[in-house]
């Protein structure tokens, strides 16, 4: 499996001219994300990653060399991948400008540690042959595992998500779910190196070629088999205002925005929608709290129609507690999905609500908690304070509706997060509001609501999308967007509600098994060529 010529100066480059190559060769595999999906440029990539790796285990202090491999070209593909929060800085204010650059490097450098450590690791056990790819798809997969559940977790454009959710590729996550596709596509960048750095090519192109025509098969098969029914007495009405994020600042604009959801809310053919449904970000703060906003809405709806849609909103909700130990009063803040129903003369109440558990660092708290915010360290949202997380993630049943799981903007990034408990009815569908306008026009919306249609083929779930300034729409559970309105669009959508699939065979526990799996085949790969750097040698009988 040796080079069958000498290595290139691209992959012998060391200094930085390495960190270079290494950069730009991240920043190139992000191509494979949404909204561009041109995976083959992210398996060249990776591929060339490989060949650098395998070149740096020779080098002297391989190590280091491994670790710099990783690193900068996880650097070049988590900048490349993120550079959008950049405008979540400039649309909180001028103030916080300043503090944009250290912070998007330092996120970029942690994502990038995870693929610095696998490089690390590679280079270290100098392995060769089979063992060699072997090492290097369970390494980087369980970098991408790490990635994606450690503190917190951060799963933003795994790998596997370079297949455009809803398309033939997709559909093999009902079965392995995006991690079982993340570990494919390290697969197939082991072949693509065998074709372009070995001297045997034949053999691998043509198991290349059979493990990209099953999945594309499956997947063909799997849409044109799909069967998509629809839930009695449900029609929902999806609102979309187009507002820029700073104005969301200005409580003159923040009203106007709220009076144009309104106005789309109660346009005609209301009469008919049982549900109305506000993406998060349409209403600053206690909006459930609001008495104004509530009744200023049940008027609207009771001049309408006799029989006033559910209202489902997103609002932070507000508790008190005494602390303790000193009996002092705390309040928590939750950001939360809400459902609202009125009566005949649109008198409101709030029916349910359902918190949020996965919140964003920096963006919804701070770490480090209360202290932090005596310290005056401000948070990047539109609360004043940090928002606390719900305790546990539950299902709902809001008023009118199938069970459902509720997951708040970036909780839909989080496979296997869907409750699924034993002793209760499984959710028959997911609602996704979502607040994209704090990433203005860039590649982030959609590259987070393609991350959605795949929870809707894992699950096997309809997933009903308001995005606020990102992609509204309805995603049957194949991932396909039924109908959907664009980041640049304002409108309604009234449509019908699908149901769930029977069952799909992933679950939580796939996700499980593809990690056991991983870890015996780097334990396996670290026990074998660390055994034999051994300085002497150990028999059976000793």
């Amino acid at each position: 499996m040796s080079p069958a010529s000498p290595p290139t100066r691209l992959l012998k480059t060391t200094g930085w001219g390495g960190r270079a190559i290494g950069l730009l060769l991240g920043a190139l595999a992000v191509t494979g994300q949404a909204p561009l999906h041109f995976w083959p440029i992210t398996l060249i990539c990776l591929s060339v990653l490989l060949a650098r790796l395998k070149w740096a285990a020779g080098a002297e202090k391989r190590i280091r060399a491994g670790f710099s491999a990783g690193f900068w070209f996880g650097f070049g593909y988590f900048m490349a991948g993120t550079y959008w929060i950049g405008s979540a800085f400039i649309a909180r204010g001028p103030e916080f400008i300043p503090i944009m650059p250290p912070m998007i490097l330092a996120l970029g450098c942690v994502l990038a540690f995870f693929w610095g450590v696998a490089g690390a690791a590679f280079s270290a056990l100098r392995v060769k042959g089979v063992t060699s790819l072997l090492a290097f798809i369970s390494f980087f997969f369980l970098a991408e595992f790490a990635r994606g559940h450690l503190f917190g977790g951060f799963p933003w454009n795994l790998p596997g998500y370079i297949f455009e959710g809803g398309k033939a590729m997709s559909q093999a996550a009902s079965i392995a779910g995006v991690y079982g596709l993340t570990l494919y596509v390290f697969i197939l960048a082991s072949l693509l190196y065998l074709i372009l750095f070995s001297e045997k090519r034949l053999e691998p192109l043509l198991v290349l070629i059979i493990a990209i025509g099953g999945v594309f098969s499956y997947g063909t098969l799997r849409i044109k088999h799909a069967d998509v029914t629809y839930a009695e007495a449900v029609k929902l009405r999806l609102v979309q205002v187009r507002f820029s994020q700073k104005d969301k600042f200005d409580p003159d604009k923040s009203i106007d925005i709220v009076n144009q959801f309104l106005t789309a809310s109660v346009s005609p053919g209301v009469d008919d929608v049982t549900h109305i449904i506000w993406p998060e970000g349409a209403i600053n703060g206690l909006a459930i709290e609001s008495e104004a906003l509530l009744n200023a809405m049940g008027r609207e709806l009771a001049l309408e129609t006799e029989t006033p849609p559910v209202w489902l909103l997103n609002s932070l909700r507000h508790e008190s507690r005494p602390h303790p130990k000193t009996g002092q009063v705390i309040d928590d803040y939750f950001n939360t999905s809400a459902a609202v129903t009125f009566n005949a003369d649109g008198v409101p109440a709030i029916a349910a609500y359902n918190d949020k558990k996965h919140l964003v660092p920096f963006g919804e708290f701070i770490p480090g908690g209360k202290w932090m915010e005596m310290k005056n360290v401000p948070v990047i949202s539109t609360s004043l304070l940090s928002i606390s997380a719900a305790p546990e993630k539950y299902n709902a049943q809001f008023p009118g509706l199938p069970r459902l799981s509720p997951q708040i903007c970036y909780e839909i990034i989080f496979s296997g997060f869907t409750p699924r408990p034993e002793n209760e009815t499984p959710p028959e569908w997911i609602l996704n509001q979502s607040n994209d306008a704090w990433y203005g026009d860039s590649f982030g919306p959609l590259q987070h609501s393609n991350m959605a249609t795949y929870r809707a083929i894992e699950e096997g779930l309809p997933i009903i999308r308001a995005a606020s300034n990102g992609i509204t729409g309805i995603i049957n559970p194949y991932g396909v967007y039924e109908e959907k309105l664009s980041p640049k669009t304002s409108g309604i959508i009234d449509a019908k509600l699908p149901e769930p699939l029977k069952s799909t065979f992933f679950s939580r526990w796939v996700n499980l098994l593809l990690l056991l799996i991983n870890l015996l085949t780097a334990l396996w790969c670290t026990t074998v060529y660390g055994m034999r750097k051994l300085p002497f040698r150990i028999n059976s009988s000793t």
